[in-house]
C-alpha cells in the first residue's frame, strides 16, 4: 500500500511537471502566434509600400522619357538656331566686308540751277 501510495505521489509529481511544461510551451506558443500575427501584417505593410513604390516608379519613367522627348527637342532647335545665328552673322561679316571694301566716293554737290521763269516772274 505504501508503494501504492509512493507510486501516486510520483505519478501526480509528473503530472505537475507535465501540466507546468505544457503551461510553458502555451505561452511560447501564444507569443509565436502574436508575432506571426504581427509579421503578417508588417508583410501586408511592405507589399503595399512595394505596390505603391512600384507606382511610382511607373510614374517616373513616364516623366524621364517625356523629359527626354523635350529635351531632345530642345536639343534639335538650339541647333537649328545655332546654325540660324552663325549664318547670319558669316552674312554681317561679309556684308561688313563688303562695306569696308568699297570704295569711297565723294558725293558731286549740285547746286539748282535757277529757273529764268521765277526771276521773270
Amino acid at each position: 500500500m505504501i508503494y501504492a501510495l509512493i507510486a501516486l505521489i510520483a505519478e501526480g509529481v509528473v503530472i505537475i511537471v507535465l501540466a507546468i511544461i505544457c503551461a510553458f510551451v502555451m505561452l511560447a506558443n501564444s507569443r509565436l502566434e502574436r508575432e506571426k500575427a504581427a509579421t503578417r501584417s508588417e508583410v501586408e505593410v511592405v507589399r503595399a509600400n512595394i505596390k505603391t513604390l512600384q507606382a511610382e516608379k511607373d510614374t517616373l519613367k513616364d516623366e524621364n522619357a517625356d523629359l527626354s522627348e523635350a529635351l531632345e527637342t530642345t536639343k534639335a532647335l538650339y541647333n537649328r538656331v545655332l546654325r540660324e545665328r552663325n549664318e547670319l552673322v558669316a552674312r554681317a561679316t561679309a556684308l561688313q566686308e563688303a562695306m569696308e571694301a568699297r570704295p569711297t566716293q565723294p558725293t558731286k554737290r549740285t547746286v539748282p540751277k535757277r529757273s529764268t521763269q521765277a526771276t521773270e516772274q
